[in-house]
């Protein structure tokens, strides 16, 4: 024992030795587009600005980053100097520490009804959701700075029309815990934050989950404001190319009519073209990949709920997922992200009613939806379509070069451009879909995702008497989890299968009506074939384990199998396919009849059966 320790104490003094001799790498793009240089609104910006309301961004060419406590410091300034700012604590750190936000309304408007009065939009900007990710933080302060201390007319003029609030670091513990090896594929700052907050859990996995003290918190504030637009700012990763930022929003069935009309066809076109006039390279957020053609082709992400931008999607507000990029100069990275913020600010304030009347004309289509047998699904999930259009795509050159480390080829990126003429796959083919009924019964033993309902602003009643009678619901088979832990937990996968059963539901159970403002974002949390769906987020897992057992001997369990499949020879074709298809659980006997028994009733009545009921016809 003695020398295992002696072993243990040695190698602890060789690793801190080894990382005492490291420098952080110093990665850069091969391509800084020409009007980065001069940066003209970011010099803009800085002009005439009091030197206490400069941020070390600002201040050291973008190559550092400042503290939080320089963050409160500017807000607190602004806020002294303005009427028209307010700073608001709205929760409460793992690691105990204030997260702040800025109201800017030039009504006084610092509270959601006063704001609610003035029928102004409002404008969410978070930054720092990834703490490394950091040059957003910077950018939010200059633009509230615009707006209010050095008052630049065409800023100022903003608050006319809009009503913002302002997240400068959402992620503040891990922006907190710097290194310069928290971000080693990326061109600065040289001391940033970490990806993870102190949990060690990605707070853009958490909106729907709701697992940290911080997103607690955020929803929050974001269902008090409901939000008109907002933003997160992001610096992404991967190859390197010639754009200077990418972005992503949701605009197809992953977001509710008409607002996916406003964004089509208002925002989007008139984003990429102001963002080009003003010098820049824009792109949709995907990546190059070998496509059906075998030929590299582009092709977007498919995302859900659980990101930002997505979850205000799921209650038909639109959201822009800002991503300048990690190899860019962070000169540049702060220059595109003040633009970007720019522009689409100044498309939602030039007709913010159009927004607006989007916004809410989508809440109460999907709200008279519920119930309506004849209304068409709604969207849940989807894939990036094999579809596609041409597309220039303006990529850099790249050279294989022998790694001695892999023993392979690696790519290396050159300054030579490369316009590649390629196809874009930018359409989402559905994958899930439902039709909305008219509410869902949550039973009282279920408490838990009730509560994880109210987190989110939904409505329910309490139901005052027992209900003893049929209602539909889904059982579960072929349930798998995953191999590794994801965001603190392990997501099943599964079969589903709509069944219609008699259940006792307790009074006091939570009754959801469908017919409220957020009617898609609960068929995302509580339809099961949503991929964000609460039931795959480890809410009522407990109906996935064991219920005690039939009886393993065979002779017993054989009748079953035997039975059910005499009466449902339908499901004999699927057996058969799952035997010719699986070996494993071809040679496995008892696999075999335990398929069988999973699909008769001789098992406890809540294994597998999904708790929360889904309801046509309310009659209590």
């Amino acid at each position: 024992m003695l020398r295992l320790r002696a072993a243990a104490v040695s190698f602890c003094i060789f690793t801190a030795s080894c990382f005492a001799q490291q420098s952080p790498l110093s990665p850069h793009s091969m391509y800084e587009p020409p009007a980065a240089k001069a940066a003209a609104s970011l010099a803009a910006s800085t002009e005439n600005v009091p030197a206490d309301l400069l941020t070390t961004g600002e201040k050291t060419q973008w190559r550092q980053t400042g503290l939080y406590d320089e963050v409160i410091a500017i807000m607190r300034k602004m806020e002294k100097r303005s009427p028209y700012v307010k700073v608001v604590q709205f929760g409460t750190t793992a690691e105990d520490r204030p997260m702040y936000a800025m109201i800017v309304s030039s009504d006084k408007a610092f509270t959601p009804a006063a704001a609610a009065k003035t029928d102004k939009a409002v404008i969410l900007i978070q930054s720092g959701i990834h703490s490394g990710e950091i040059e957003g933080k910077d950018t939010a302060l200059m633009l509230v700075r615009d707006m209010v201390i050095t008052k630049k007319p065409h800023q100022a003029a903003w608050l006319d029309k809009a009503i913002f609030v302002v997240i400068p670091v959402f992620n503040i513990d891990g922006h907190e815990s710097r290194s310069p090896f928290n971000r080693p594929n990326q061109n600065g700052p040289e001391i940033a934050g970490t990806r993870p907050n102190a949990e060690l859990l990605n707070l853009n996995r958490d909106y729907v989950k709701g697992a940290t003290p911080e997103m607690q918190a955020w929803l929050k504030l974001y269902h008090s404001w409901m939000p008109d637009f907002m933003f997160d700012n992001h610096v992404t990763d991967g190859a390197d190319y010639q754009y200077d930022v990418t972005w992503d929003m949701a605009h197809h069935g992953d977001i509710g009519e008409p607002a996916r009309t406003w964004v089509n066809d208002r925002f989007i076109p008139q984003l990429n073209k102001r963002m080009e006039a003003s010098g820049h390279l824009v792109s949709p957020y995907g990546a190059l990949r070998k496509g059906p053609s075998g030929n590299r082709e582009f092709f977007v992400e498919v995302f859900s709920p659980r990101y930002s931008h997505l979850y205000t999607a799921a209650l038909n507000r639109p959201s822009l997922l800002v991503e300048t990029h990690s190899l860019k100069d962070p000169k540049t990275r702060a220059w595109s992200n003040y633009d970007i913020l720019v522009h689409s600010i100044d498309i939602v304030t030039e007709d913010p009613q159009a927004l607006r009347k989007a916004v809410r004309d989508a809440d109460a289509k999907y709200a008279a939806m519920a119930g309506d047998r004849n209304a068409p699904p709604v969207y849940l999930a989807g894939k990036t379509s094999d579809a596609g259009h041409p597309l220039v795509y303006h990529s850099l050159k790249s050279e294989p070069f022998q790694s001695e480390i892999t023993g392979t080829m690696v790519t290396h990126y050159t300054a030579e451009k490369e316009d590649l003429e390629t196809v874009i796959h930018d359409g989402i083919d559905t994958t899930a879909e439902a039709q909305e009924p008219l509410g869902f019964l949550i039973p009282l033993a279920w408490k838990e995702i009730a509560d994880e309902l109210a987190l989110h602003g939904v409505k329910m009643e309490r139901t005052t008497k027992p209900l003893d009678r049929e209602f539909d619901t889904w059982r579960f088979t072929d349930v798998k989890y995953a191999q590794a832990a994801f965001e603190g937990g392990i997501m099943p996968d599964y079969t589903l299968h709509p069944v219609r059963e008699r259940i006792l539901v307790p009074a006091g159970s939570y009754w959801v009506p469908l017919n409220q403002q957020r009617a898609r974002l609960i068929m995302e949390l509580l339809h099961p074939a949503a991929p964000d769906a609460l039931i795959r987020w480890g809410f009522a897992s407990s109906i996935f384990q064991p219920m005690g057992r039939i009886g393993a001997a065979q002779y017993l369990t054989v009748p079953i199998a035997n039975k059910v499949a005499e009466e449902k020879p339908e499901l004999m074709a699927e057996f058969k396919k799952k035997v010719e298809s699986d070996p494993k659980f071809a040679a496995d006997a008892q696999a075999r009849v335990d398929w069988w028994v999973a699909r008769s009733n001789y098992q406890p009545s809540a294994a597998n059966r999904y708790p929360v009921l889904a309801v046509w016809n309310k009659d209590w």
